[in-house]
């Protein structure tokens, strides 16, 4: 996880900053907040390898992206999705 990503980057410069460290320019998420559509400044990318991961930390933590410092950390792993249920409209009492 990438964290302290301008506004204006774009994900092939995040792929660009990443490929050394095999990170795949196909797997990289630049999360938007879902009321105002904006870019909440965090990136997630791919990186094959757990050695390989840490090897882009610590070369990469602290550098500069388009006049940003960011920051670089391994990210949690996604828990899985509750399922959903849908039983119509929801109930007035």
């Amino acid at each position: 996880m990438i964290r302290g990503i301008a506004k204006g980057v774009a994900s092939t410069e995040i792929a660009e900053l990443l490929a050394p460290y095999g990170g795949d320019p196909e797997r990289i998420a630049l999360p938007r907040d879902r009321r105002t559509r904006r870019r909440k400044g965090i990136a997630y990318v791919f990186v094959p390898s757990p050695h390989a991961a840490r090897a882009a930390i610590d070369a990469l933590n602290n550098a500069t992206l388009q006049e940003k410092q960011i920051t670089l950390e391994l990210a949690d792993e996604r828990p899985p999705k509750k399922p959903r249920r849908f039983n119509g409209p929801p109930r007035r009492f």
